[in-house]
Order: C-alpha cells, then sequence, then structure tokens
C-alpha cells in the first residue's frame, strides 16, 4: 500500500469530505479524535460510518484515526469504522502492546479487514515502538506525532527538525524498518509555507519516512510529488539493476557504474525505488505524480 500522503479531515465537518475525497490523498484519514469535542463524538462517529458506506475514494484509502485506547470512545469507534469499511484504522497514544492486541482483537471479533496504524506520540511510545510495530501483524505503518509528543516533554513543536523532536522523529523511523512496517513522518503545522513543508517533506525522506501526515489539502500534491521518485532516480535505478544483471551474468557480485562500486546493498535500494515508482504509476514513463 502505498501511503505517501495521509490527509487528515475533521470526522464532524461534513463540508470537507467532498474536497478531501478529490484531493488526491493516498489516504483519506477522516478524524474522530482530536478536531471533535466531546459532545460530538458518536455524531461524528455516525457521519463518517456514512461516509465510508457511501464509498467514491478512489484510489484512495479510506481511513478513520480513533480515539485513543482507554478512553470511552474507543472500542465502539473500532467496532463501528472496521464495521462500516475502513480499510486502515490510525490509533493514537500508541503505547503498550496490550492495547494495540487488543484493538486487533475487536477487529477480528467482527471480521473487518482494516490496518492498524499505529500512532507513536508520547516518550512512552516512541521507547516502545519496535515493541508497538511488532505486537499485531495488523500493524501497517508507525507514524510520528510531535506534536502531542513536544507537549509531554516540555518543549516547543515549532521545530521537528532539531532537539528532542529531531531524535524521536528518527527513533520511529528506525523501528518501522527494523519491524517491517511503514515508517510514516509527523505533520507540518506551517499550513500556508509551501516551502517549509517541501524542507520538512525533503528531511523525513533522508531520515527513511516512506509518507507524510498532511493537514491541508494543499500539502497532498507535493507530499506525493516528493514522495515519489523522480525520472532521474528511475533512470539511475534502471541502470543499475540492469549493470546488475550482467554483472551476475558473468558471475560477479560485484561491477562499476559511473565510477562507483555496486554491490547487493546498493542494487537492492535501487530495486525499491522501481517498486515504489511502479505503484506511483509513474515507473513506465519516469513521472513524477
Amino acid at each position: 500500500m502505498l501511503r505517501r500522503s495521509l490527509l487528515f479531515v475533521p470526522g464532524i465537518a461534513t463540508k470537507r469530505f467532498a474536497k478531501a475525497r478529490a484531493s488526491g490523498a493516498d489516504s483519506i484519514l477522516f478524524d474522530l479524535e482530536d478536531s471533535v469535542p466531546p459532545d460530538a463524538k458518536e455524531a461524528a462517529r455516525e457521519l463518517v460510518c456514512e461516509a465510508l458506506r457511501e464509498g467514491g475514494f478512489g484510489d484512495s484509502e479510506a481511513a478513520v484515526r480513533v480515539n485513543a485506547p482507554g478512553t470511552p470512545y474507543h472500542d465502539d469507534d473500532l467496532r463501528a469504522v472496521g464495521a462500516a469499511g475502513a480499510r486502515a484504522i490510525m490509533v493514537p497514544k500508541s503505547e503498550r502492546v496490550e492495547s494495540l492486541r487488543a484493538a486487533a482483537a475487536i477487529l477480528d471479533e467482527i471480521e473487518a479487514e482494516s490496518r492498524i496504524l499505529a500512532l507513536l506520540e508520547t516518550p512512552r511510545g516512541v521507547v516502545r515502538a519496535l515493541e508497538v510495530g511488532e505486537s499485531t501483524s495488523r500493524v501497517d505503518a508507525l507514524c510520528f506525532g510531535h506534536a502531542d509528543f513536544a507537549l509531554e516533554m516540555g518543549v516547543p513543536a515549532d521545530d521537528p527538525g532539531s532537539g528532542v523532536l529531531y531524535h524521536a522523529r528518527c527513533a520511529v523511523a528506525v523501528a518501522a524498518r527494523a519491524c517491517s512496517v511503514q515508517p510514516v513522518d509527523n505533520v507540518c503545522l506551517a499550513v500556508r509555507d509551501e516551502e517549509a513543508f517541501r524542507r520538512d517533506v525533503a528531511l523525513g525522506i533522508q531520515l527513511g519516512f516512506e509518507g507524510k501526515m498532511c493537514i491541508h489539502p494543499a500539502q497532498v500534491p507535493i507530499a506525493n510529488e516528493l514522495y515519489t521518485p523522480s525520472a532521474e532516480q528511475v533512470e539511475y535505478a534502471r541502470r543499475v539493476v540492469s549493470g546488475w544483471e550482467a554483472a551476475r551474468a558473468e558471475g560477479l557480485g560485484v561491477f562499476t557504474l559511473d565510477s562507483k562500486m555496486v554491490d547487493a546493498p546498493l542494487v537492492r535500494a535501487q530495486e525499491r525505488i522501481l517498486a515504489r515508482a511502479n505503484r506511483a504509476g509513474g515507473a513506465s514513463k519516469g513521472e513524477k505524480t
């Protein structure tokens, strides 16, 4: 599943649903948690379930962020959106293996096919990232929520590219790779600053993330663009794979391309780029999408 962009839309804001569907986001994340006040939780749940049943998401993944484990809404959220057809469910405040396994058990009970996106946004969650990622086979991704993490750490949330926020961001990406699930990067709060968003996405790519949580539709095409391999990257990857095949045919385990040694790990990395480009629909022409 390609998740370059995951767009949040408040579960109570039905006027934004159509715009979210048309955004081009790989995943549309209906939110039942932070953006919904307590007295509107049940109403939002019904609205989101109605939208899920209605469909019309095209190639986008219909996903929902439910309320956190331990809240009075969590279990009912899981049952409702799972039964309504959510393809993925984001579990906030993911920090205990038991909570993720309990969520998976509920989804098993109702025979839902929903995958779990574990949102790590507490110091405990970051420290236990590997355990959370391996807690159940339903976990598809580890996502970093830097704002709540910053709150608990007592630091400003405006610069996730430095200090302890940067450290935690790295830790989540490493843990996700270690347990073979997708690493999804934090939101960028600079909604109207395109350059700031581009810089933040570029940093996330350098850290090993595969996608970005978005809080405005304008961020979606940028995330999709930057998380899709460029024409130059695709062309280089093809040259590496072609050279590897020729080297293997000659019984060689390494070869030289552009005056640099190429071995098996580099080849696998380039094969991954081609696979990602294929999923994005741009490998055949080397285009960005």
